[in-house]
């Protein structure tokens, strides 16, 4: 199941072998919101399963790269520790979020993913009407680039996903993340895109050169000013 601001997508492969099948959200001022269509939304018998996989479009969820300090080893210790960390870049708002990483060692970057608390209950009882198991929750910047990381390659790297309205990109040394940053910009802004790059290397601990910033989920090329060393490629293949 893929979730955007502006409804749901059921992919019945995953649940039954079929093709894609979407319920848009309504047009016009009452649309519901996507916690109303979960409640909503019931599966015919033959399409019931026992697990349900969830991506998130990049607007639904806030993203960022953790290490876990050594000492933090229980479950409740590592959720208060994420805790922090979204607190310490997103604020007060971060307190009502559901907060999910990915396993991982002591000192290891990885991405956790914040959602609203309402949506992550509203998944919840999707999965209690049906009988169903959440076996992974994770954003559609990191499915894509699960599906896609057999096209990527180099020591230093960066991936792009460009999104409705959203663009986000990763940025990895040594096959370790380094960063991960989301912004609200039109489709084919490539100045906006360089720029965003251009300010995560530039946070960078250590400076980062020579990589090649692959960039998925455009339906066409267009220009992008890369800082001096970079080079562009260019990803078609299915980004849903």
């Amino acid at each position: 199941m893929r979730l955007s601001p502006q409804g749901y997508s059921v992919s019945a492969g995953s649940l039954h072998g079929g093709k894609w099948q979407t319920w848009p959200a309504a047009n016009g001022t009452s649309a519901p919101t996507v916690e109303q269509l979960l409640e909503a939304l019931s599966f015919d018998a033959d399409l019931q399963c026992p697990q349900l996989d969830v991506v998130l479009d990049s607007a639904m969820s806030r993203t960022q790269i953790v290490q876990f300090p050594a000492g933090v080893r229980k479950p409740e210790e590592r959720q208060a520790f994420l805790k922090a960390a979204f607190r310490n870049v997103f604020g007060a708002e971060a307190a009502e979020w559901h907060i999910v990483a990915e396993t991982a060692y002591a000192n290891e970057a990885v991405p956790a993913v914040a959602i609203d608390a309402g949506l992550m209950q509203a998944v919840g009882k999707l999965c209690e009407r049906h009988t169903m198991q959440l076996r992974s929750l994770r954003t559609s910047f990191v499915d894509c680039f699960n599906r896609l990381r057999s096209q990527l390659s180099g020591h230093v790297g960066a991936f792009a996903l460009i999104e409705q309205e959203r663009v986000s990109i990763g940025l990895w040394r040594r096959r370790g993340w380094v960063a991960i940053s989301t912004l609200a910009m039109a489709a084919e802004d490539g100045a906006g895109i360089a720029a965003l790059h251009a300010q995560m290397l530039a946070r960078s601990d250590e400076p980062l050169h020579d990589g090649t910033l692959y960039v998925a989920g455009s339906k066409k090329s267009f220009a992008v000013p890369l800082s001096e060393g970079w080079t562009l490629q260019w990803l078609t293949a299915d980004t849903r």
